[in-house]
């Protein structure tokens, strides 16, 4: 189940922003274990990547308390916290919860 952490829900709230979009992760492949970087989180609708083909179903819409969620479809069961990050003056909203392997 997916969750918004109190502070990302501030930040949200305060950009008066109704949509976040969590984008594919990519995954990097070795000789003995394969890692996923944590995807990014972005504000409004969905943003494929330059040169991407996004088949039909490969994303699915979540409301996740009071804000509309995109994420890949095969990570929406799973448990991870929409949370935001700052470093100086500059907000981010990252994914906590994800596993590298």
């Amino acid at each position: 189940m997916w969750t918004i952490s109190p502070e990302a829900l501030a930040f949200l709230e305060k950009r008066e922003v109704a949509t976040i979009s969590v984008d594919m992760p990519i995954i990097v492949n070795g000789c003995c274990l394969q890692i996923s970087e944590p995807p990014p989180v972005y504000l409004g609708e969905l943003k494929v990547r330059k040169g991407l083909k996004v088949p039909a179903g490969s994303y699915t819409t979540l409301e996740v308390q009071g804000i509309k969620l995109n994420v890949p479809s095969h990570l929406r069961n799973m448990n991870l916290v929409i949370d935001l990050t700052r470093f100086f003056r500059r907000e981010k909203l990252v994914i906590e919860g994800w596993n590298l392997c």
